[in-house]
């Protein structure tokens, strides 16, 4: 598994344009909230406009992720890890420990930066918002681990285009709920509204990557925390289930 990840790392970093991307989702992430709340004077201000823009940021670093897998398949060096004999199991984990992982860190470490500035001004939320940072964090990993998985199973440069096209029927799910419901998705009552009060809108939103502000929910409740922790594990089981049935099948 070491070996897998070191070989996986070393490739990443020779990927062209790798380092560019990871400074503009890292700029983006540190600087984009204070301009979608107007003014991130606390640590609660500063942490609705990270979720704000966690669509945008998101969709790139499931991008980048699947990019990065992608091309993997592309250039086939990939074959070298089935040619050596590893199990599909070690593939697939190491892989979205080289890859998912790292971007996902890079861009939560972004995101504190962020919110450390944010804390100088006012420090107002921030035990609200610690809370809520672990499953901020589990939802980042979830993008990153769906552009892997995704890619995998597609085994081509095709991972990214049909990671885009998933994650803007999301946001097409969301405005067309929104529309039926009669919910505003500039209300804050939308989010929690979505979490809470109906089953089929709990469902849909487990089902899809969270991207509908449900950490801003107020108060936070268990249902946050099993709806955040159950999405991650749904996507890791279907993908990376369809992954791993793949290359068992030695379908690659």
């Amino acid at each position: 598994m070491g070996k897998l990840i070191k070989a996986e790392l070393y490739r990443t970093k020779k990927v062209n344009g790798f380092w560019v991307f990871a400074l503009f989702i890292f700029l983006f992430m540190a600087a984009v909230p204070f301009v979608a709340s107007e003014k991130a004077d606390s640590a609660e201000t500063f942490f609705a406009g990270s979720m704000s823009m966690l669509a945008i940021g998101a969709m790139l670093i499931a991008l980048m992720a699947s990019y990065i897998v992608g091309r993997g398949y592309h250039h086939r060096t990939c074959m070298y890890e089935v040619m050596a004999g590893n199990s599909p199991m070690r593939i697939i984990l190491s892989k979205l420990l080289s890859i998912a992982l790292p971007i996902a860190l890079i861009v939560y470490v972004a995101h504190l930066i962020g919110l450390g500035i944010a804390c100088t001004m006012s420090s107002e939320g921030l035990s609200d918002v610690l809370v809520r940072e672990p499953l901020f964090f589990l939802t980042l990993l979830r993008y990153t681990s769906f552009g892997v998985l995704l890619t995998m199973c597609v085994k081509s440069l095709l991972g990214p285009g049909l990671a885009y096209v998933r994650l803007l029927v999301e946001s097409i799910a969301l405005i067309v709920i929104s529309a039926a419901t009669g919910m505003n998705l500039d209300e804050n009552t939308f989010n929690a509204d979505l979490v809470v009060s109906n089953t089929t809108s709990t469902v849909v939103n487990t089902a899809f990557l969270s991207q509908q502000g449900v950490l801003l929910t107020t108060p936070m409740s268990s249902s946050v925390v099993w709806q955040s922790v159950g999405g991650f594990v749904l996507e890791l089981l279907l993908w990376g289930g369809i992954a791993y049935f793949i290359y068992a099948k030695k379908d690659y």
